[in-house]
């Protein structure tokens, strides 16, 4: 769980989110939509404790939380790595990995399979597209099984069939596995399952209701 309480968020001075009440709930599906810049990654980033509040408090009852951020990169593609060596490292959020353990190649295999990534274990990451980074980065967050996933615009760079594939997986997790999410996308469709939409914009968070839409800017 997941709650905002009167929280409002500046820098340097300028007022970026102001008096935010938001709850979320075990096991639920949070979609998150707004323009460019108005603040959907602020939120998130007070949500994870990358950013403290200005005013208010945050209360998390999550203990393991993995991020998918937006960006196509990944911090590690200056190393001769492999796809499932990049993955592996998701491991040690709670433990040390050990690569050799029956356990830990049993979940690596299962993740790179879920993720559509199986067939590019061996490949090193420099050689992917930006598509297939972002798998690594959704199979690098999934291994650690956490409670919350939080994805910022995850689709980028994906194809038609590859976006269409993300939004079964993260469904998945929701339905199947019970894991927590918060999704900001800019597309209203890949929302259709989720319990509650918030819109951010003109510094505040609003729900969309029954038949509200959102057009993306």
């Amino acid at each position: 769980m997941i709650k905002l309480e009167n929280v409002s968020f500046s820098f340097k001075s300028e007022p970026i989110l102001q008096h935010l009440n938001l709850n979320v709930n075990d096991g639920e599906f949070i979609g998150i939509v707004g323009p460019n810049g108005a603040g959907k990654t602020t939120l998130i980033k007070l949500i994870l404790g990358i950013l403290k509040p200005t005013e208010g408090k945050i209360i998390k009852t999550d203990k393991s939380i993995s991020y998918v951020s937006q960006t196509t990169g990944i911090s590690d593609t200056s190393m001769p790595s492999t796809v499932q060596e990049i993955v592996s490292l998701g491991l040690t959020k709670n433990k040390p990995a050990i690569f050799n353990h029956k356990k830990n190649n049993e979940a690596l295999q299962g993740i790179l399979k879920e993720t559509g990534i199986l067939e590019l274990r061996n490949r090193l990451i420099t050689e992917l597209s930006g598509g297939q980074l972002q798998k690594v980065k959704i199979a690098k967050a999934l291994i650690s099984s956490p409670s919350l996933i939080v994805l910022d615009e995850p689709d980028a760079g994906m194809d038609e069939k590859s976006h269409s594939n993300l939004i079964k997986t993260i469904n998945s997790l929701n339905k199947e596995r019970k894991i927590t999410i918060i999704f900001i996308s800019h597309h209203m469709d890949d929302l259709i399952n989720a319990n509650h939409i918030y819109l951010v914009d003109n510094k505040s968070v609003t729900e969309l209701k029954g038949g509200e839409n959102y057009v993306s800017i």
